[in-house]
């Protein structure tokens, strides 16, 4: 049985991580962490209506680590407290599982990665748009060469704003808390992504702004992604779009991927306009429920335990939660400086 203690109880923790880990087989969520006792207990509560079998609640992480020893940490708190708290996790002998982004910038996700390193712990990222129904078959159709080489992606992610869906947690629009706007908090999924398709980034140029909210972080931005293949990337981000949009294009040298417009739908074709062998969207669909909105939060902790069991590959690892921050970070240097950044960042 893994021992698994929660860090921070906010909105996705409560609607999706923990009611994923909690799914899977041979795990046992012990105790959950947060800074506001009530919203633990309430937690807490909904793991289970047993006293025997809830967790127990702690305000203290140092406390919970101590007293639990728990043998896995989610880590689902405010940015800023990512690394601080995975590197007392994987000290302490924990694996861990961190929300995205790993951290607010590069420096501190390569403390997590090193203390992963020098532990022998697995480090996971909670980047699950990678086990998407649709993002596997567009992965699937790039290993396979159904549509040749990419050479150019433009991947989107945007909604109105945690002000929506997480109304009471402002620290997402707390700069000292969060450490960036729509760009790290949306950006990053859709990095992870573009790089998880396409490869290793050499270089980035970007713009971020705050341009319809009245908040100290933007709320909408876009890079160029420069891969070292010599692939080109667009990857967009926004707090201030609605109806929301999530969707992806690729172009390769025989054939294109479009994926969500509308919501759900796919079309992978080769050059000539017809379906990709395998890849009609009737076989792409068939593949998953499209319903089923906690299906990727699912597979991601399936995929953190089978890791901690020595069954599974982590992915995304602590190396690819690495790359997106630094693809982030490199596209906030380059609106502030109005230059195009290397990777990796030297700093």
């Amino acid at each position: 049985m893994i021992r698994i203690a929660i860090a921070g109880a906010g909105a996705i923790a409560e609607r999706a991580h923990i009611p994923a880990l909690a799914s899977v087989a041979d795990t046992q969520i012990v105790a959950i962490q947060s800074r506001t006792v009530e919203k633990a207990e309430r937690v807490a509560r909904a793991v289970s209506q047993d006293d025997a079998h809830r967790p127990k609640v702690y305000s203290n992480f140092d406390e919970m680590l101590a007293r639990e020893r728990p043998d896995a940490v989610g880590i689902f708190t405010p940015n800023n407290l990512h690394c601080e708290f995975t590197v007392k996790a994987l000290n302490a002998g924990a694996h861990v599982l961190v929300e995205k982004p790993m951290a607010p910038i590069a420096a501190e996700a390569r403390k997590m990665v090193d203390a992963a390193t020098k532990a022998n712990r697995v480090l996971m990222v909670a980047m699950q748009l990678r086990f998407g129904g649709i993002e596997r078959a567009i992965k699937d159709a790039l290993t396979t060469g159904a549509i040749g080489t990419p050479n150019f992606i433009r991947a989107r992610l945007s909604h109105g704003g945690p002000q929506l869906w997480a109304p009471r947690q402002k620290w997402f629009t707390t700069a000292s808390e969060a450490g960036g706007g729509a760009m790290l908090d949306l950006g990053v999924h859709v990095a992870d992504l573009a790089i998880w398709f396409m490869g290793e980034i050499d270089s980035v140029s970007g713009q971020v702004g705050t341009l319809a909210k009245q908040i100290e972080v933007d709320d909408t931005g876009a890079m160029v992604m420069h891969f070292k293949s010599g692939a080109i990337g667009v990857v967009e981000a926004s707090w201030s779009s609605m109806p929301p949009l999530s969707a992806i294009e690729i172009y390769g040298s025989e054939g294109r991927v479009m994926a969500g417009y509308p919501r759900n739908d796919i079309s992978i074709l080769t050059a000539d306009g017809s379906p990709a062998p395998g890849f009609a969207r009737e076989d792409v669909m068939s593949r998953f429920d499209p319903r089923d909105m906690l299906a990727p939060s699912r597979a991601l902790a399936e995929n953190f335990v089978g890791a901690i069991q020595g069954r599974m590959k982590p992915s995304p690892d602590g190396i690819d939660g690495l790359r997106a921050v630094e693809a982030i970070e490199a596209c906030y240097r380059s609106s502030w400086t109005g230059s195009r950044i290397k990777l990796p960042l030297d700093s």
